[in-house]
């Protein structure tokens, strides 16, 4: 403590912070990290989840469920816009609105065809659905008719247009250069 009972404050030499691992931190590595992830992700198969029966030590069958891989694409683009949202000037902004303005534009079209298919399904049909668990709700698809899957699929090209901008983003925002800071 000083001499007027105030903590002595130190200001500390940023180029010297370290995270965990004996990490730097800068703005740059956590976008590095972001898209390094979401380049993982997408260099893998994209497939939709299930559940795997599996029996445990006691012989019992439990369901593991297997993530879906695109759904984790997804995320991992949505994470990487996160970090990224300082960063995003107008140009990025007005073309990532666009492309996502053009995904929900296809959502509603597939709500509206998933309508159309129930109103014109016989009671056979929609008994079978029912029996199921399938019921109809306007204005949302469900996870169980194709017409979800298909959405899905669009998400995943929609969410590597958008990643596409962001990488364009850090190329006009030269995060390609080493950080620096002042002292």
């Amino acid at each position: 403590m000083g001499d007027d009972d105030q903590p002595d404050i130190q200001i500390l030499d940023t180029e010297n912070f370290r995270g965990g691992n004996n990490e730097v931190f800068s703005h740059s590595s956590l976008v590095m990290k972001a898209m390094n992830k979401t380049i993982e992700l997408a260099c893998r198969e994209m497939r939709s989840g299930w559940f795997n029966h599996k029996t445990d030590r006691r012989g019992n069958s439990v369901l593991v469920y297997v993530d879906d891989t695109r759904k984790q694409f997804i995320e991992a683009v949505k994470t990487t816009e996160m970090v990224m949202s300082c960063d995003l000037d107008e140009e990025a902004k007005n073309k990532i609105q666009e492309i996502k303005n053009k995904l929900n534009l296809k959502f509603k079209q597939l709500c509206e065809i998933e309508k159309q298919d129930w109103i014109l399904s016989n009671s056979e049909i929609k008994k079978e659905r029912w029996r199921r668990g399938i019921f109809f709700r306007d204005g949302y698809l469900h996870p169980d008719l194709t017409y979800s899957q298909d959405y899905i699929e669009e998400m995943v090209n929609t969410y590597r247009e958008i990643f596409k901008e962001l990488t364009n983003l850090t190329s006009r925002i030269d995060f390609y250069k080493e950080e620096f800071y002042e002292n």
